[in-house]
């Protein structure tokens, strides 16, 4: 059996059922609007037609792989309700990584090994024992998929964490990957001077969004704002992109439509920005490389996510930190099974 009904469900029952593996139901808490799956039924994990036999004797793998949900309470849960042969999502992937493919940090464990040496570099770059807490949690993770490795996440704090140094005021934001405005939302909420905000959403729903938030009454409009509906890379260009996916809208050489981008040192070449966030689906290399004009003069602090590609781990600080431009790195967790992973970079 399976639990979790969801895209990730989907894709394991296929590959199951291409391996030749009978799989007998779905499980899932949730009440979801349709019966069954391709033919498999859909249950609930406290049903009462599945008997303490078929709990105790029947593997369950469990298929969800997303940021919201505390894999190890879900594993005690199932426990609790008499399910002993629990297989994690990522025991299970490491059986199939190759038919399931690289999705965000998510690859197969060997592709670390010969990476350690890079590893290595990047971790001596953290600043902080907290930072080194996390990266070693991290790579433990990674490694073992047990999820107990990690370190606890603070989601409350994402791109301004009450323990570093705060970022300059009044703030001079570029937001890459602006989504509905959540991080413009959350300035507002800190009570956070913005002086000037330029926002990158390629996405149209997400743009629509985030175009209506910057009127939002919570606090005034920047004396500057700037709003761009495209994608932020090394340079300009046309790219394929899957839409309409909410925060998980990315580039992808199947994408179903085109989308402009632009370098962040051609759109705002006399922006000033004194602070930078990218969370932009595995995009942050690129863009990073586009933006170096701009990090070299104005030297701001950059908050950017690491999780969406398994590399960024130690690519993105190692680039930063060859322009040799004098920032401290650290390394924070903000929601649950390695995902939204930021780095800090702060001008010393």
């Amino acid at each position: 059996m399976l639990y979790g009904a969801g895209s990730i469900g989907r894709e394991s029952l296929g590959v199951l059922q291409s391996a030749g593996v009978l799989v007998s139901a779905f499980l899932d808490a949730k009440d979801l609007p349709i019966l069954d799956l391709n033919g498999v039924p859909i249950l609930k994990p406290d049903a009462e037609l599945l008997t303490p036999a078929q709990r105790q004797g029947t593997t369950l793998i469990v298929t969800i792989f997303n940021a919201y949900v505390d894999m190890p309470a879900l594993h005690s849960r199932l426990a609790e309700l008499g399910w002993t042969q629990i297989v994690p999502f990522t025991a299970f992937y490491e059986a199939f990584a190759e038919e399931l493919g690289d999705r965000y940090w998510l690859t197969s464990r060997e592709f670390y090994r010969p990476h350690t040496v890079q590893l290595a570099s990047a971790r001596a770059l953290l600043a902080d024992d907290k930072s080194l807490a996390v990266f070693d949690g991290i790579m433990r993770f990674r490694l073992s998929g047990d999820y107990e490795t990690l370190e606890k996440a603070e989601p409350e704090t994402q791109y301004f964490p009450h323990d570093l140094p705060e970022w300059k005021t009044p703030i001079r934001l570029i937001d890459c990957g602006a989504y509905d405005g959540d991080t413009l939302r959350q300035t507002r909420i800190l009570g956070l001077p913005l002086e000037a905000y330029a926002a990158f959403e390629p996405d149209t729903l997400n743009f629509s969004k985030l175009a209506c938030a910057i009127h939002e009454p919570a606090g005034p409009i920047p004396e500057l704002a700037v709003l761009w509906p495209c994608g932020a890379w090394s340079h300009g260009c046309q790219l394929r992109f899957n839409s309409g996916q909410g925060a998980g809208s990315r580039a992808s050489t199947i994408g179903e439509t085109l989308i402009q981008c632009v370098s962040l040192d051609e759109a705002l070449p006399a922006f000033r920005p004194n602070l930078i966030k990218m969370d932009i689906e595995g995009a942050e290399l690129a863009a990073l490389r586009g933006a170096f004009r701009s990090i070299r003069t104005h030297r701001p602090g950059l908050a950017i996510c690491l999780y969406h590609e398994p590399g960024h781990l130690w690519q993105i600080p190692q680039l930063i930190a060859s322009w040799s431009l004098g920032y401290r790195f650290y390394l924070r967790s903000h929601c649950h099974n390695g995902f939204d992973l930021v780095l800090y970079a702060i001008p010393a």
